[in-house]
């Protein structure tokens, strides 16, 4: 099915269980598997799943808390891929597909794959103000392990912020140090090296 790791067995089996479900579930029209268990050397655990829906009320299924589903709506892929939106693109960009209907992410694909939009850094940036907020609140009332699970979420944020900028398009976060140094970013590619090291369980997509 494309993926390199799974992060149970409990996972596994309920993402093929879905997946024998949807050949006659009308309303699935593609599921792409993102996230850094389908990225090819990568220490990671991490397994998401992109749902486009014709009706996004009539999805029903619950995954297990290890499985992180995000659902769209057919008629708002489009707008959403040309807006740069970031879970889409990096569907368009690295994600795996189970499954597809009429050729609905094929056509996507054709359409996207040569001239990908980019997210938008100044969101990231935006994003990364806020996350540093947090980690300076939490540092000031004593819980360390929490602001640390949220400066890695700074640094996420703020890297993909910059490899914007410099045109890179963001992969999964363990690879993210790498593309900074690429680019010249060293040190915050270090900071944020040392940062995941430090936190191996937030190291996901």
């Amino acid at each position: 099915m494309g993926f390199l790791r799974w992060p149970t067995q409990r996972a596994k089996q309920w993402v093929k269980g879905f997946l024998s479900t949807v050949e006659s579930d009308a309303n699935i029209l593609a599921v792409i598997a993102i996230g850094s268990s389908v990225r090819p050397n990568v220490t990671s655990l991490d397994l998401d799943l992109v749902v486009i829906c014709q009706n996004l009320a009539s999805f029903s299924h619950c995954p297990p808390m290890e499985v992180d589903l995000r659902k769209f709506d057919a008629a708002d892929v489009r707008k959403e891929v040309q807006s740069g939106n970031d879970l889409l693109g990096w569907c368009v960009k690295f994600g795996v597909l189970l499954f597809e209907r009429s050729a609905f992410w094929t056509d996507i694909l054709r359409e996207y794959s040569n001239h990908l939009p980019f997210p938008s850094a100044e969101v990231a940036r935006e994003r990364a103000e806020i996350t540093k907020q947090r980690v300076e609140n939490l540092l000031s009332i004593g819980d360390t392990e929490a602001a640390l699970e949220q400066e890695i979420s700074y640094f996420t944020h703020l890297a993909r912020a910059v490899l914007i900028e410099h045109a890179v398009y963001p992969a999964s976060r363990p690879e993210l140090p790498n593309q900074l140094r690429e680019i010249g970013e060293t040190e915050l590619a270090d900071e944020f090296s040392r940062a995941l090291e430090s936190y191996p369980h937030t190291i996901t997509s």
